[in-house]
């Protein structure tokens, strides 16, 4: 059973929770025990509302969804007025037309709210560009469903990654830039221990240790696990490495795009485009361009389907145990890492044909059979998460405006890596639409100009 609760903090604000023990997490919210956490600062604090869900699924879409609400509709929930609940729900149903027609004419429309258009809409409010996001809130997309992971070595073969110094020296300090905006905790660095599974992928680690030591380390004490893993190989280190708060750095940004009048919850209906000599409009918006951030959507999108899209399935589960260190990133075939106490994400699969974007209970059965053989302590299997990736052959994004329509571009293709990729290229593509910088040309779509000519 989970807990979604209100807190009023000593500053009059709200502050909305989700917990499995809600003794235990007032009383870590009223000592603070959390010294990042929003109401650290804002003590004493008051739970004012709490409700009881079953699952996890539903405790968190909840969560997230109170955690959109104006004040005044978290009054009325606080409150128990039910009409009003109902009379300000339906204010911001009767408000789309109404946002639409204020929006007139703005420099650019964004196509879709996953980590790509949050960092494009962010970079382009920073430069003080209008702009309008539409986004159907889709809870199984690639951003909602990703652990948030950014490591410097990739493969089974532990590559460096591409450009990995230049992107961590431009993300780690963006993200924090974001988070401090904002009053959330956006990213946390963390270094990898991965156990190696076979006496061959040990061999494969200490040979690329040989060759290159700039991210890799082998550490002395190879008993340091024990008391919570099992493992016959031994383990290599990994670091730097980072964890995003992807959930926290989507929905604060979400929030505050709602409060600005700057996002539409709502389907995009690519029909209802239209281009023009001077921009593109979209029922009643005018735009000057329109940027498809949309991620699986753009390989459908007749603009960008000709783009070498390689669609990819991943599924993660969510799943509580005590005694596991949250202090590291865990990989073992798979990766593990801690999303709050006591509940860890574990994943992913790579399914290059799939029917459909439902998880299977095949990952399910192979994903607890992996944990019962590599975890010491019980476990509670408490989500099932899938989602398609917009992955592509190349394994580079893609970001620029098309050859032929001037108005339109695109900023996607991150595959697994969005949230080391998406901030860099948003803020290239920004550059670009407002001076005309270059983007890099591994990245720029200039590179298909053929295949979108025809």
């Amino acid at each position: 059973m989970y807990a979604v609760y209100i807190l009023k903090c000593n500053d009059n604000s709200y502050y909305t929770g989700l917990t499995n023990d809600l003794d235990k997490r007032i009383w870590q919210h009223d000592t603070g025990f959390f010294p990042e956490c929003y109401t650290f600062k804002r003590r004493p604090l008051k739970l004012v509302w709490v409700t009881i869900i079953e699952t996890a699924a539903e405790a968190n879409n909840l969560e997230r969804r109170i955690k959109g609400w104006s004040r005044e509709k978290k009054e009325a929930l606080i409150n128990d007025d039910i009409e009003e609940l109902k009379r300000l729900s339906n204010y911001k149903k009767k408000t789309h037309e109404a946002l639409r027609q204020a929006q007139g004419q703005i420099d650019y429309l964004i196509i879709g709210q996953g980590i790509s258009g949050t960092w494009l809409s962010y970079y382009l409010q920073k430069a003080n560009k209008t702009f309008l996001v539409i986004d159907n809130n889709q809870l199984n997309s690639a951003s909602r469903i990703a652990a948030g992971l950014i490591s410097p070595v990739t493969g089974r073969r532990i590559v460096k990654a591409w450009m990995i110094n230049e992107f961590l020296a431009f993300v780690v300090p963006a993200y924090e830039e974001f988070g401090n905006e904002l009053g959330i905790k956006t990213i946390e660095q963390k270094s990898l221990i991965d156990f190696h599974p076979t006496p061959q992928m040990k061999l494969a680690f200490d040979e690329r240790l040989k060759e290159n030591a700039e991210f890799l380390f082998q550490p002395k004490d190879q008993q340091l696990y024990a008391g919570s893993f099992n493992y016959d190989f031994g383990f290599g280190e990994v670091d730097p490495c980072y964890v995003v708060n992807l959930s926290d750095v989507m929905e604060a940004w979400r929030k505050k795009l709602l409060s600005d009048n700057h996002l539409l919850e709502e389907d995009f209906e690519i029909d209802k485009l239209q281009q023009t000599e001077k921009g593109v409009n979209y029922k009643n918006i005018k735009a000057e361009k329109i940027i498809f951030c949309d991620g699986i959507s753009s390989a459908q999108n007749p603009f960008f389907k000709a783009l070498p899209f390689a669609l990819n399935k991943g599924e993660a589960i969510l799943f509580e145990s005590a005694g596991i260190p949250s202090t590291h990133i865990f990989k073992k075939g798979m990766m593990l890492t801690a999303v709050q106490d006591d509940l860890y994400w574990i994943g992913s699969n790579y399914l290059w044909e799939f029917p459909d974007d439902r998880p299977t209970e095949q990952f399910r059965r192979q994903t607890e059979l992996h944990l019962k053989n590599w975890l010491k302590a019980p476990f509670r299997i408490v989500d099932h998460k899938a989602s398609v990736r917009p992955a592509n052959i190349e394994r580079r994004p893609f970001v620029g405006l098309h050859p032929v329509y001037k108005n339109i571009g695109i900023l996607n293709g991150m595959g697994t890596k969005g949230c080391s990729l998406a901030p860099f290229f948003a803020r290239q593509l920004t550059e670009h639409l407002i001076s005309g910088e270059e983007i890099l040309p591994e990245a720029d779509i200039k590179r298909f100009t053929r295949i979108l000519m025809r």
